[in-house]
């Protein structure tokens, strides 16, 4: 098994944690994965994953933004139990939504480390289109809901 980092007991527990999963050949050839990276992926690739990190960060703010805004109009908004379970169902959708933004963000390659080539292109292929479709998705839930919120806002304060 590979050895695990010696700053201390806080930061070996929490090593531990992260790679309870990975055997040790996978933590032996991390850092060559790291470095085999570029080489695994074509310009094409590297550029299509920076362009949906780009736009799922762009989105990921729109959504925060939305979720404090809500939580600040909701003692302003919400007067009755109806109003605030409304605002409560909003925070929640965009959660949902900064989740699937996360996940567009998220590390894959690490655990592919001891794969063949054939297999970690059709993986990289395979990751791109989810984080494609994933933000697709997100960002017409957060279209069609930021509209509904849009609309939604004024009704209760004028209800």
């Amino acid at each position: 098994m590979a050895s695990q980092p010696d700053e201390g007991t806080g930061v070996s527990a929490l090593y531990s944690a992260l790679t309870r999963k990975w055997d040790a050949k996978t933590i032996d050839s991390f850092a060559l994965a790291l470095e085999n990276h570029d080489a695994k992926e074509t310009d094409r690739t590297t550029a299509a994953f920076q362009t949906i990190d780009t736009k799922a960060t762009g989105l990921l703010t729109h959504v925060s933004m939305m979720i404090a805004g809500l939580g600040i109009c909701a003692p302003l908004v919400a007067q009755h139990r109806l109003e605030e379970a409304i605002i409560i169902f909003e925070i929640s959708v965009y959660l949902l939504i900064a989740v699937g933004c996360l996940r567009c963000l998220s590390v894959v390659r690490s655990l592919r480390a001891h794969r063949p080539d054939g297999e970690v292109k059709q993986a990289v292929q395979r990751e791109l289109v989810v984080r494609h479709e994933l933000y697709r998705v997100c960002n017409k839930a957060s279209i069609f809901f930021t509209m509904f919120v849009f609309l939604s806002l004024p009704i209760m304060l004028w209800w």
